[in-house]
């Protein structure tokens, strides 16, 4: 008998998934178990496994194609099985209006043939296609008929029309639309933000002589601040705070595909050395868009780093359900008083922004002042 293989609910938030991988083909043999397909959730890239074993009968979403939680995807069954009766099932999220009968005011508008630019320029532009005379096969409407058309109503009104050309549209999906979700959580929460100038000229020697990039040493650092402030650890449940008894780091990279947010799980457990081990494991997995769900899940505080791009400083934006998050900002080197005397250090400021239901202005700036004072005196972080 043949099975029908649906898109899962691989994460809380998921409600469709992208078809990133085919491991399979149309009439392979699959058993209970293999890798059927990866999926790009609004996290990560998962793969999917076969629930069934028998031949891959017939496969419905392309590659690159969004499939909705619970639609069909694969429907797998026995060599030469007659899976008509299972078609309609497997297409019940595809559209039902092909049999219902055309409309007059349906078959009107079948009768006006366009390109797909000339129809995405006339939908931009408000212009009704019934008014433009199309030149092209079997009065087929083009861009240089709109444009046409456009000039000539331009010399009649004299009224400038620009033409307005999308040269891309961009799908908010996966690792896009999660970032918007979770940024639109966050603007309902009340936050504030701190901030910390810090000297870290010693820091930029100690990282080139034991050649260990910067960002470890402010992992480190973070996690050992975020044991002694542990309401900067915590999450906002209803009527209750959740302090949480492991540090697990998320950590801001930048892909191809954009930013994402791996996680370095029970940082409190390790050591610089470790710390770094872990983040540039994370960190080409990221590239190479194999994070797995749990690589990205179970974070109870995060740093983004916007310094890398250039800038100064910023107010970086809670990642729910956390209560707080450390921006990092660009290195440079600046003239400061030490000791009633100019000179040039290395500079970076740090942006804490946090949840001011549960963490009051003094926890928030006890807290940055204790990471501050690590990272000014780096040689305890070794």
């Amino acid at each position: 008998m043949a099975h029908l293989i649906l898109m899962p609910r691989l994460t809380d938030t998921m409600h469709e998934g992208e078809i990133n991988y085919w491991y399979k083909e149309e009439g392979d043999s699959v058993s209970k178990g293999d890798d059927l397909f990866a999926v790009e959730t609004d996290k990560a890239v998962i793969d999917v496994e076969a629930g069934e074993s028998g031949i891959l009968l017939r496969i419905f979403p392309k590659l690159g194609e969004s499939v909705k939680v619970g639609d069909v995807v694969v429907i797998i069954g026995k060599k030469g099985e007659d899976i008509t009766s299972l078609l309609p099932k497997a297409n019940e999220q595809q559209s039902d209006f092909d049999d219902r009968p055309i409309e007059k005011n349906e078959k009107k508008k079948s009768a006006i043939i366009a390109s797909p630019v000339a129809k995405r320029m006339a939908k931009e532009l408000n212009i009704d296609l019934a008014l433009v005379t199309g030149t092209g096969q079997d009065g087929l409407i083009t861009k240089k008929n709109l444009e046409t058309f456009l000039d000539e109503r331009k010399g009649h009104t004299n009224i400038e029309c620009p033409v307005r050309e999308i040269e891309e549209r961009i799908p908010i999906k996966g690792v896009l639309k999660a970032m918007a979700e979770k940024m639109t959580t966050s603007a309902n929460i009340p936050q504030a933000t701190t901030f910390a100038e810090v000297d870290v000229s010693d820091l930029v020697d100690l990282s080139k002589e034991h050649s260990i990039k910067i960002t470890p040493f402010i992992i480190k650092a973070t996690k050992d601040s975020l044991l002694e402030n542990r309401k900067l650890n915590s999450t906002l449940n209803r009527d209750e705070i959740i302090l949480w008894r492991q540090v697990n780091l998320g950590v801001s990279v930048s892909t191809p595909r954009g930013l994402v947010v791996p996680v370095i799980k029970q940082a409190e457990k390790l050591s610089l050395h470790q710390i770094g081990e872990e983040l540039a494991s994370l960190a080409k997995k990221a590239v190479d868009n194999r994070l797995t769900l749990d690589d990205v899940s179970h974070s109870t505080f995060t740093i983004t780093n916007s310094g890398v791009f250039g800038s100064l400083f910023f107010t970086p934006r809670i990642n729910p359900p956390e209560s707080a998050i450390l921006g990092v900002g660009k290195i440079m080197k600046q003239p400061v008083v030490r000791d009633e005397q100019v000179v040039i250090r290395s500079m970076m400021i740090l942006s804490l922004s946090y949840d001011h239901r549960i963490i009051d202005g003094k926890t928030a700036v006890t807290f940055l002042q204790n990471l501050k004072s690590r990272l000014e005196d780096p040689i305890h972080l070794l």
